[in-house]
């Protein structure tokens, strides 16, 4: 009968650990969820604080883009307009030199692309 207790006994303590163990590994699971959840978390807040900051330098860059593109029109509008300017007072003061110019300009403007 000794030998029956033991061999119980035995199976008693190998179910106890196995138990123990299988309580172990849930509590790791458990605990590993806990981990994976709480970095998904951080991961998406800092996600959304770099989306945050990328769409804060878009908006800058646009901003500094237009700027820039509202200057250099402004500024190439005032170039054309004293070009414009000084060509007209050019005419004024030379009307034949502008007509044989403008006489020259159209025969070399034919010569490179008036059919043949």
């Amino acid at each position: 009968m000794t030998t029956e207790t033991t061999e119980t006994n035995k199976k008693t303590d190998t179910s106890i650990e196995i138990d123990a163990i299988r309580g172990d590994i849930q509590k790791l699971q458990n605990d590993l969820k806990e981990m994976l959840h709480s970095v998904g978390d951080q991961s998406k807040e800092k996600l959304q604080e770099s989306k945050q900051k990328l769409e804060a330098a878009i908006k800058s860059l646009q901003g500094r883009v237009a700027e820039k593109f509202d200057e250099s029109y402004d500024s190439f509008r005032e170039h054309s307009q004293d070009a414009v300017k000084q060509s007209r007072k050019q005419i004024e003061e030379r009307p034949l030199t502008a007509v044989f110019i403008a006489f020259a300009a159209g025969i070399l403007f034919d010569r490179f692309f008036g059919r043949r």
